[in-house]
């Protein structure tokens, strides 16, 4: 068969299935993109070559005939499963995207450290990972197939929306911190030790007033002093806590493995805690392709390896 008889045949048995489908030539012409005229013509040829009626003309449409029954459904069998193979082809040959958005906090101090594992179980997805510090994100999100952002329950949109962790932080430091302080028995210890603190000026997790607070110690005042330092960010505090500059507050899981390695250890035993979280919301459109990513992030948020009583 020559490509102008096999582009000829399939362009005869697309027109074919879409006449069969809709019941008429104007519907057919309308999902086709061709003019009426030309879905006649192209089944007036056809017909001639085979010396068969296709269809008869009914009140406002058309009928197939019975050899057109039988044409219409080879000719519907054969368009899927056309388009099945192209859908197999092109789901080995293009590479899969995933877009992840999260914070810095999160992606640094639990995310990465855990990424290569799910790479080498899912070798045919490519990871981008966004990150972001904003409450207002605008157009970032929308371009997040997959999102782990702190704060309250988000609306989903039509997606999938749950908490993978809920806020739970705990007063930490160095080992080498806490051995010149001495024991914290009481929370006045504590309040005498250099405090590190996240700058949070709309309270979207907690600061250290909000722990003098929860656990009862009002002596707190609420004004910065010079024995304590503001951060914008939580990788930075982090990292000031690990070089032994002074105590601030940890959130699970983002402390975990540090605890786990012995780099940081509990200044007081006991979380504060809220309703909000780290909360994992999908794409509705990248259900599919998301659920490998959601199941390993289930997997990996029930097995961190510190967890407190």
């Amino acid at each position: 068969m020559t490509p102008n008889q096999t582009e000829y045949l399939l362009r005869s048995l697309r027109i074919l299935e879409t006449i069969g489908r809709r019941g008429s030539f104007s519907a057919a012409a309308t999902e086709l993109g061709m003019t009426q005229p030309a879905i006649s013509q192209q089944i007036a040829q056809l017909e001639g070559v085979l010396g068969l009626t296709l269809f008869r003309r009914i009140h406002r449409g058309v009928t197939p005939s019975d050899a057109g029954q039988v044409l219409h459904a080879v000719a519907a069998d054969v368009l899927s499963r056309l388009q099945a193979a192209m859908q197999t082809i092109d789901a080995h040959n293009t590479p899969k995207s995933l877009t992840v958005l999260t914070d810095y906090g999160f992606a640094a101090n639990w995310l990465l450290p855990r990424l290569a594992d799910f790479e080498s179980r899912h070798p045919e997805l490519d990871l981008c990972l966004l990150t972001t510090q904003a409450r207002q994100m605008g157009g970032v999100a929308d371009q997040a197939d997959i999102s782990i952002l702190f704060g309250k329950k988000p609306e989903a949109a039509g997606g999938e929306s749950l908490r993978l962790f809920a806020e739970e932080a705990y007063p930490i430091c160095s080992p080498r911190y806490l051995a010149q302080m001495g024991a914290l028995s009481t929370t006045t210890d504590l309040a005498r030790g250099r405090l590190l603190d996240l700058d949070s000026p709309a309270q979207h997790w907690f600061t250290w007033e909000d722990w003098f607070r929860l656990v009862g110690q009002s002596a707190r005042p609420a004004a910065r002093t010079k024995n304590s330092m503001l951060f914008g960010n939580y990788p930075l505090l982090l990292q000031a806590i690990l070089q032994g500059q002074g105590i601030g507050l940890g959130w699970r899981p983002l402390i975990d493995d540090y605890l786990q390695s012995g780099q940081i250890v509990l200044a007081w035993p006991v979380p504060i805690c809220s309703e909000r979280g780290y909360f994992l919301t999908i794409n509705p459109d990248k259900q599919n392709r998301a659920a490998a990513f959601k199941h390993w992030l289930l997997e990996q948020a029930q097995t961190s390896p510190f967890a407190p009583a």
